[in-house]
């Protein structure tokens, strides 16, 4: 003898599907910027790893010479082949250009301009980076100041650009 006839149905009902859709649909609210800002952050590391060359062979040229006469500002294509290194904006797509200053022998900056399209789609995400060198009888002493949307510089570059000891040098990178 049957007593009932029941069928179970299985599967997930309309209210189940539209739960799960909004949880993911907050998800992706929260994660897409989130991983829009990680990606410029990852970019603005990589130009500041690209110029440690650069910090390096200024560093060198420096201690061997005694001097900074290798450094040209007005130069820089010859100041890289004079260092003998690479540009730097070949391994950073993120590097529109770098340019050098120098204050005297002992002191001097390297400019590192942030290209927009390498680095974000607006200009407002656009990073320049100024990379101070003092020399002292034990080396070089580096410091990293910034210019431009600074929740993307990562901790050791987090001073803004003091003008205090090289001027302005707002005009060096244009966006």
């Amino acid at each position: 003898m049957v007593i009932g006839n029941k069928s179970r149905k299985s599967g997930f009902s309309l209210i189940e599907l539209m739960i799960v859709i909004a949880i993911l649909s907050v998800v992706a609210v929260l994660a897409i910027p989130a991983y829009g800002d990680y990606v410029i952050r990852a970019k603005i590391s990589a130009m500041i790893n690209a110029v440690e060359v650069v910090k390096l062979a200024v560093a060198e040229s420096r201690i061997t010479n005694g001097n900074l006469n290798e450094i040209d500002p007005t130069d820089t294509v010859n100041t890289l082949k004079t260092l003998g290194i690479s540009d730097p904006s070949v391994l950073s797509p993120a590097i529109s250009s770098i340019q050098f200053v120098k204050k005297d022998d002992n002191d001097m900056a390297i400019v590192v301009c942030g290209s927009t399209a390498g680095q974000g789609t607006q200009s407002i995400d656009t990073v320049d980076l100024y990379l101070t060198g003092a020399y002292f009888p034990s080396g070089m002493k580096w410091a990293c100041m910034y210019e431009g949307n600074g929740k993307f510089v990562p901790g050791g570059c987090r001073t803004l650009f003091d003008e205090g000891t090289y001027g302005s040098l707002n005009s060096a990178c244009v966006h």
